[in-house]
């Protein structure tokens, strides 16, 4: 069995426009730190995903030419359309870090303003810069005025309940010259926490001309079409649900094409797609010992809700060389009853997430 191929274009009915960007589904990959690696991305996108972003990268830390920031940032031509999103603290830095990741000729890049965690927070970055709606705003236009390609920013409804400013947030950042807008429907201090409140995505694209992309809560397909449905956004973004399960970027084109679910994946298509991962990052790292021991959070994800997981990873956490992860990978999976395992949503609201 093999990984699916992208089908043509002329084929898919489900393509969206954003701004000028044209994706095969409206379904995207959340820019994830410590996670959306090349190789996450690759998968993603093999299995469904209209767009994928890089991890969060630091606007000084480019302008610095932090070389580890930079390899952060490349890519693999097959991830197209691929963002990188990278956060700011002044026009002038949004500026300089655009012009130098625009070389990397990416299809676009992305600015965060909804990063809730305190390293960033203190450093007047993320989503601190929604208590500054003016300075923001000036963020966007330096950027967007710096390069050629698309500038998108994703943001946050507000810093807290008492000043819910998504809509006030967006139409500034539209008028700064954002080609699109992503809103997690929480706020900064609720992290992670509680319900995700798709209605605020809804009140803003109720206000804005520009597209708009929906996040937060998204953990199945049928979540996929209710949020496109009660909002009327453009498309929607998944994190914590593609941790290890590309698959649900497969599972949104079959659900939006005929209305509803298709079968799980089988412990072989897991496998799979585990074998690949691990590929993509031993090409990608050119050190095998150090893309294993990057590989071991995706393997723990990867096997997620299948039976006798637990030994298997206690098994593989321990292992320092890909072919002995392979070889317990394959062992693990193939003992299994090969038919479809759906993985228990809980899994998703566990998984660790940093932006």
């Amino acid at each position: 069995m093999t990984l699916p191929e992208s089908q043509p274009a002329s084929r898919n009915p489900l393509r969206t426009q954003l701004g000028p960007i044209e994706i095969e589904r409206p379904v995207v990959l959340a820019p994830l730190a410590g996670w959306t690696d090349t190789a996450m991305r690759r998968i993603s996108r093999r299995y469904g995903a209209g767009v994928v972003f890089s991890e969060m990268l630091s606007g000084e830390g480019v302008r610095r030419k932090n070389e580890k920031t930079r390899k952060m940032a490349g890519f693999a031509q097959e991830e197209r359309p691929y963002f990188i999103q990278y956060f700011a603290t002044s026009p002038e830095q949004a500026a300089d870090a655009a012009k130098r990741l625009a070389e990397l000729e990416p299809d676009g890049l992305d600015l965060n303003f909804g990063c809730p965690v305190k390293k960033i927070i203190l450093n007047q970055g993320g989503a601190a810069l929604l208590k500054d709606v003016g300075l923001l705003g000036r963020i966007v236009e330096a950027a967007a005025k710096a390069v050629s390609i698309p500038v998108s920013v994703k943001m946050r409804s507000g810093w807290d309940h008492r000043s819910l400013n998504a809509v006030e947030v967006a139409r500034t950042v539209e008028s700064a010259g954002a080609a699109w807008v992503t809103v997690h429907a929480r706020t900064r201090n609720e992290f992670f926490q509680g319900r995700a409140h798709w209605e605020w995505i809804g009140e803003v694209k109720s206000s804005v001309r520009i597209p708009v992309i929906g996040n937060g809560d998204v953990r199945t397909a049928e979540d996929v079409h209710r949020l496109l449905d009660m909002t009327h956004c453009d498309a929607v973004m998944i994190g914590r649900g593609a941790m290890g399960y590309p698959f649900i970027f497969r599972e949104v084109d079959h659900y939006l094409r005929v209305g509803h679910e298709c079968p799980a994946p089988t412990p072989r298509e897991r496998l799979d797609a585990s074998e690949k991962h691990l590929e993509w990052l031993i090409e990608f790292f050119g050190d095998p010992r150090r893309a294993t021991l990057e590989f071991r959070k995706h393997l723990l994800a990867y096997s997620k809700g299948l039976h006798g997981s637990a030994r298997f990873k206690r098994e593989a956490m321990s292992l320092l060389e890909p072919d002995a992860v392979r070889e317990s990978m394959r062992s693990f999976y193939l003992s299994l009853p090969d038919h479809p395992v759906a993985r228990p949503l809980s899994a998703i609201d566990e998984a660790p997430v940093w932006c």
